[in-house]
């Protein structure tokens, strides 16, 4: 499987320009033949307007949505959406949604562990449910951001067995170190493959610290990019993982009775 990553310059509180810088990578991703386009967290407008939410938010069935499923089916390829900021009746949710092939959704996710020291839990609603999903054959799940700092999540995940996690997040400056060192560790731990798209760019006070990256079961860099804009891409092939769970079995030799909640 092909993956493209793509570590776009989000610019805030102007949907119309991402939407056209994510249609421009898109296309070009799809011209060098990926079969999954990941895109980062809040792409339509940035993480995260504070003021006028409610107004910028998108409805479920917004613009960015429409133009997401209209480049699946259009470059016929599978379209990891990042995240995008929802309005569903009074709730405003940081949504990850992805797309088939065909253009059909087949998983969404509304984010569950808001950044408290920026207050996103005050501005946004919680999820209430995991997600795991098939694309191209191959199970998969998704997580946004902060989620990436729970464990606990993406183990229960690959006790789904999933077997690759999309991470989409806009992760800023000066925690560099711990976004690499998380995804390299969820992706050990888990034996899986860990696709993680960041934003770059600057939001306010806030800057992004890029470095997307495509992560092997074994916790090898298959893919990173830098700072700034661009597209990097790797491949994954499934077979590793079941090589790995095979001669290093976690899996196998858990002791949940002794965990938390036998989780």
């Amino acid at each position: 499987m092909r993956l493209a990553l793509l570590q776009m310059d989000v610019r805030p509180d102007d949907a119309g320009a991402n939407r056209r810088t994510a249609e421009r990578l898109i296309s070009q991703a799809a011209g060098d033949g990926a079969d999954v386009i990941q895109l980062p967290e809040t792409w339509n407008l940035g993480f995260f307007p504070k003021e006028g939410l409610r107004e910028l938010a998108e409805p479920e069935t917004g613009e960015s949505r429409a133009l997401l499923a209209e480049l699946a089916q259009k470059y016929h390829v599978n379209i990891a959406g990042g995240s995008l900021i929802t309005r569903r009746n009074d709730r405003i949710c940081n949504t990850f949604v992805c797309y088939d092939r065909d253009g059909r959704l087949i998983a969404e996710y509304d984010k569950i562990h808001g950044f408290s020291p920026s207050g996103e839990h005050k501005y946004f609603s919680a999820g209430d449910h995991l997600c795991t999903f098939s694309i191209d054959g191959v199970k998969a799940g998704a997580v946004i951001c902060y989620d990436l700092r729970f464990p606990e999540l993406v183990r229960t995940l690959a006790l789904e067995e999933i077997q690759l996690l999309f991470v989409c997040a806009q992760w800023p400056h000066p925690r560099l170190e711990h976004w690499q060192i998380l995804n390299r560790a969820r992706a050990i731990e888990n034996q899986m493959y860990v696709s993680a798209v960041n934003a770059c760019g600057q939001y306010g006070d806030l800057s992004f610290c890029g470095h997307s990256m495509l992560v092997g079961p074994f916790g090898e860099i298959l893919a990173q990019a830098g700072d700034g804009e661009e597209i990097v891409c790797g491949e994954a092939d499934f077979q590793k993982i079941r090589e790995i769970r095979e001669s290093i079995n976690v899996f196998r030799d858990r002791r949940p009775e002794l965990y938390f909640g036998g989780l």
